[in-house]
């Protein structure tokens, strides 16, 4: 990478740029958490314990969600202390 000479600024948009970043991770997390709460919410599954869709997809798309989550949290925490 490049550096500046001494009293030269950075360019703007770089700066906007690693904001734009940090918010689009951010919410990239919070999605995380809406696709793993999805199946208990809004999206029920159906209430027959012994069918797949209750056995198998709905703790599947929890523990994906989960994941989507900590991830971007992780990615965003980054981005934010690279600032």
């Amino acid at each position: 990478m490049v550096e500046c000479p001494k009293g030269v600024s950075k360019p703007p948009g770089r700066n906007i740029m690693k904001n734009i970043n940090i918010i689009l991770s951010g919410l990239t997390a919070l999605l995380g958490l809406l696709v793993g709460i999805a199946p208990y919410t809004f999206a029920k599954v159906c209430g027959m314990a012994n069918m797949h869709c209750h056995k198998v997809t709905a703790p599947t798309v929890l523990v994906f969600g989960i994941l989507i989550f900590v991830i971007s949290a992780v990615q965003t925490v980054t981005l934010w202390k690279k600032r």
